[in-house]
């Protein structure tokens, strides 16, 4: 089969994936690459299948699977990540560990103060607008909502604000790029040691956030979290916590642009944003797929897995799949059910899913009111140049005159 079927690194892939997603469902749903030297599994059933079996595949590859997406992998730089890249049993050690601390009502709780970072963020968007400066979707709002979110849920001291949003670049898959691997490791070092100093002032003085809370589990008699399970703990929550959301708020809002008369319905009614994010998720998610490794010989529907053969779920491509959903490439915010598989399924099912949808929520309800009085420019704009993520990290956006 030719090699033009799955043009990874094109950039006619990156900008329009979903005619080659639809392609490979067609003709070949579980596809060799013999250029990148794994498989790639696209539709519903199948990236549903793989996902919940953890024995067969393997996360321990990490989500990129060892893809080189530029000079050196975020995995490479970062290092190991807790539960993303555990299986059961010590997956579920960890998972129980963090569910303890990471809980719904810590989310709950959470709420008023990401209102309070919207609303601001907003209204800087607001001020730079009527001084004539210029705008980006993605600078101004997108990214620093989840950074704010996340340093508040750990307890991170907004002194180190500044130095959070460098290692949200520097790390970051998709923006990272632009960094040298001198600077992503000395941001790796800086970010590790930052947050062991944290860890340790925590340990002394604990207060009421996420980062406290893990630490009394990690120093209570028979506890078995380890120093550098609670620092990977940190880190994975740091990385994982801020790229996707501003993903997607990125995607969603290019979504309102292309087809107004859904922004126009969300405006007239916003009892619906709960709804316009979960098709959102299903249509633009902000993760096109992660990896997983063969852990024996196996046969799957006539097609042969080698042992450590890596393996890339697609779940953007399950999520546009005709055989699961119904006229899957219109947006349709009623759409019941919506099962999509943009956070996950099975034991790595996303554990900040709650928080995701509560940021989302919030993000749209104030931008639903906003981007009517603007002009996203996205063909000015640069979308992440990986085809692991999706998502933008240039968006322009212009007042309307």
């Amino acid at each position: 089969m030719a090699t033009q079927l799955f043009p990874m690194l094109d950039p006619n892939y990156i900008d329009n994936p979903e005619p080659y997603w639809q392609q490979l469902r067609e003709e070949a749903p579980l596809y060799w690459s013999e250029e990148f030297n794994f498989w790639v599994v696209t539709r519903y059933e199948d990236v549903d299948n793989f996902a919940k079996r953890p024995e067969d595949f393997s996360s321990s590859s990490g989500p990129g699977g060892g893809l080189r997406m530029d000079d050196t992998s975020a995995e490479d730089v970062v290092g190991f990540l807790p539960m993303i890249q555990n299986d059961p049993p010590e997956h579920t050690r960890l998972r129980s560990i963090f569910a303890r601390s990471f809980t719904s009502r810590r989310i709950t709780q959470l709420e008023s103060e990401i209102r309070g970072i919207a609303d601001q963020l907003i209204s800087d968007l607001q001020n730079k607008s009527s001084e004539g400066r210029e705008l980006d979707l993605y600078k101004d709002f997108a990214s620093p909502l989840p950074v704010a979110v996340i340093a508040k849920l750990l307890g991170i001291p907004l002194e180190y604000y500044e130095r959070l949003k460098f290692w949200n670049e520097a790390l970051g898959v998709g923006v990272g790029g632009s960094y040298t691997e001198k600077q992503r490791f000395n941001a790796t070092t800086e970010m590790n040691d930052t947050l062991s100093e944290i860890i340790e002032e925590k340990r002394l003085n604990p207060a009421g956030d996420l980062i406290s809370s893990l630490v009394k589990l990690a120093d209570e008699d028979g506890e078995q979290l380890k120093p550098n399970e609670l620092l990977g703990f940190c880190k994975l929550l740091w990385i994982a916590g801020n790229e996707t959301t501003t993903n997607l708020i990125t995607n969603a809002a290019v979504v309102l642009q292309e087809q107004p008369e859904i922004l126009e319905k969300l405006k007239n009614n916003k009892a619906l944003i709960p709804q316009f994010v979960e098709e959102a998720l299903r249509y633009v998610g902000p993760v096109n797929g992660l990896f997983r490794r063969a852990t024996r010989d196996l046969e799957y529907k006539g097609k042969k897995f080698k042992e450590n053969d890596n393996v890339w779920i697609m779940f953007a491509s399950a999520n546009r799949d005709e055989k699961h959903f119904e006229s899957p490439e219109s947006f349709i915010i009623e759409r019941s059910p919506n099962d999509h598989l943009s956070l996950g399924k099975g034991v790595h099912f996303c554990m900040g899913a709650a928080l995701a949808r509560l940021e989302a929520q919030i993000a749209f309800e104030h931008l639903v009111d906003v981007l009517p009085g603007f002009e996203l420019k996205p063909e000015e704009g640069l979308r992440i140049p990986v085809p692991v993520l999706r998502g933008w990290i240039k968006l322009p956006m212009i007042r309307k005159v």
